[in-house]
């Protein structure tokens, strides 16, 4: 299988919180796409792995992908050491995607982005498309290397290095999101808790822009450029 964008998340909804409205933007236009979660996410404040499990399954629906698959590491134990590289350059290898989406590598750790899953998951993409195409490590697969690697879950102090406008695929990303109940739907208020920050911060990046709301991306190095005037609309 060859995918054209492939996001890894540590837990089950990091991928959609973060890129969501980009997956489903890029399936609406034809692309192959797909989501990898290292773990199920089984130590969350709500929901057990067989619930998570059934939840990845149906946000994969509502976004259209051509792959999702869950690596099985172990919930708040995800390492970047070398096997976990491994494994990841394991799963590019077997879905060989164009663009690699990620979390952001580092910020101050602790509750949400700086969630040690986190962290580590986001150098594990790095280092992992890095081992991938390395045809003399132990990795099973042909060698692949990956055209781009994109970061989301960016702290609010890193200003994205371009923003994608999800406008027209906002309530697609927001039904990824809330295909996730049991992390978002609260029985006490019977409303989809936390939904507005999601959209918030679409909001909040889509004025960077000057649409109602977009995904900010920050890129692992320079985005090569033949004719800037593609940039101006």
């Amino acid at each position: 299988m060859e995918l054209d964008i492939l996001a890894i998340g540590a837990h089950p909804d990091d991928a959609e919180i973060g890129c969501g409205g980009l997956l489903v933007k890029m399936k609406d236009m034809g692309y192959r796409t797909g989501v990898i979660h290292l773990t199920l996410g089984e130590m969350g404040s709500r929901g057990d792995a067989k619930t998570r499990a059934k939840e990845i399954d149906r946000a994969a629906k509502v976004m259209g992908l051509d792959h999702v698959e869950v690596l099985g590491f172990k919930d708040c134990q995800v390492t970047d050491d070398y096997q976990s590289r491994l494994k990841v350059a394991e799963a590019l290898r077997r879905v060989r995607p164009k663009i690699l989406l990620g979390p952001y590598w580092t910020g101050t750790p602790g509750r949400g982005l700086g969630h040690s899953d986190h962290l580590a998951c986001g150098n594990m993409v790095l280092h992992g498309a890095n081992f991938a195409h390395l045809p003399k490590l132990p990795v099973d697969g042909e060698p692949h290397a990956v055209n781009r690697i994109l970061h989301y879950f960016m702290p609010l102090d890193v200003l994205p290095t371009f923003v994608v406008d999800v406008t027209d695929y906002i309530k697609g990303w927001m039904d990824a999101v809330k295909a996730h109940r049991s992390q978002f739907y609260n029985p006490q208020t019977k409303k989809y808790d936390a939904i507005h920050f999601i959209e918030g911060m679409a909001r909040h990046f889509g004025r960077m822009i000057r649409v109602k709301y977009g995904i900010g991306f920050v890129t692992s190095g320079p985005l090569p450029l033949e004719d800037p005037l593609v940039l101006v609309k």
